[in-house]
């Protein structure tokens, strides 16, 4: 079963997946993204990628360098691909495992490394898979997953955010 969470920026993708992580506890691997926040304006500055093993790192940040550029926040495709790809790699052997992967948004699509691997992991029927996607199609591989008619597509509202982990994970 193909799970992928979409909705509004803030409206709760991210606490479901840790959810489901926390319920599955080992059953799962793979990764999820949180905002950094300032510590003096909690103001959001970035974004780090936190995967199931423990290991994070922040990919994307106002003050980065970088020619990978989603609103005011650049990326840094070599930090971001230290976590993700070996853990998705890893994913490739564990089809006993739920695969977590928060998000495919247009930061993390930059990596064409990160697009081949979750490509493997959507397009094979043998992988279970919990996923957020944006509410647009940013990248080619996002409206592909979309038009696939083997997954369920959740959009997460207020209405239903508290309740969907559990619905999930009657699913899986």
């Amino acid at each position: 079963m193909k799970i992928f969470l979409t909705g509004k920026p803030g409206i709760g993708k991210t606490t479901i997946v840790k959810e489901i992580v926390k319920n599955l506890k080992d059953k799962v691997v793979g990764f999820w993204t949180e905002e950094v926040r300032d510590i003096k304006t909690h103001q959001r500055v970035g974004f780090k990628i936190i995967d199931t093993e423990g290991n994070e790192c922040v990919f994307a940040n106002k003050n980065f360098e970088s020619p990978f550029v989603v609103g005011s926040y650049k990326v840094d495709l070599k930090k971001f691909e230290s976590i993700a790809i070996p853990i998705l790699q890893k994913t490739l052997q564990l089809k006993d495992k739920v695969i977590i992967i928060d998000e495919i948004g247009k930061m993390e699509l930059f990596s064409e490394n990160f697009v081949e691997l979750i490509s493997k992991i959507v397009f094979q029927p043998e992988y279970k898979l919990v996923a957020t996607l944006p509410i647009k199609n940013v990248h080619p591989v996002v409206e592909k997953i979309r038009n696939l008619n083997n997954i369920k597509i959740f959009e997460v509202t207020f209405e239903n955010r508290n309740f969907l982990p559990n619905e999930i994970l009657k699913l899986l």
